[in-house]
């Protein structure tokens, strides 16, 4: 019984912990603004040669922390979410509050994966 606990218990962790690349919070701006595009099933063979969150966890570190920099950048700059993928999906922009919410996740995870954390 106990076995059999364990592999439940074990089959729930890592099936979470996959989902889990992303704090809830940030998930769900990268699901709404960022997905269509940038993650595994996109039609967009340039937008995932930048960068796929379906495959996030399999990134070399120093992968990561230059990308953590580009999103910011690019959020910041107005230059993600594209206008011509706004101009079809206007709900997609990101507001004042998701852009600055990124950005300070993506410095502070940057900071921590150099830590070594």
């Amino acid at each position: 019984m106990a076995g059999i606990l364990f592999l439940f218990l074990q089959s729930f962790i890592s099936e979470h912990s996959e989902e889990q690349a992303f704090p809830d919070d940030i998930g769900m701006i990268l699901e709404s603004a960022c997905f269509d595009c940038h993650a595994t099933g996109a039609k967009s063979e340039k937008a995932l040669k930048a960068v796929n969150f379906s495959d996030w966890e399999e990134y070399r570190l120093t992968k990561k922390i230059g990308l953590l920099g580009d999103v910011c950048k690019m959020v910041e700059e107005g230059k993600m979410p594209p206008e011509k993928y706004l101009e079809h999906k206007p709900d997609r922009k990101m507001s004042e509050v998701q852009t600055k919410l990124l950005c300070e996740w993506t410095k502070k995870e940057a900071e921590k994966l150099m830590q070594g954390e």
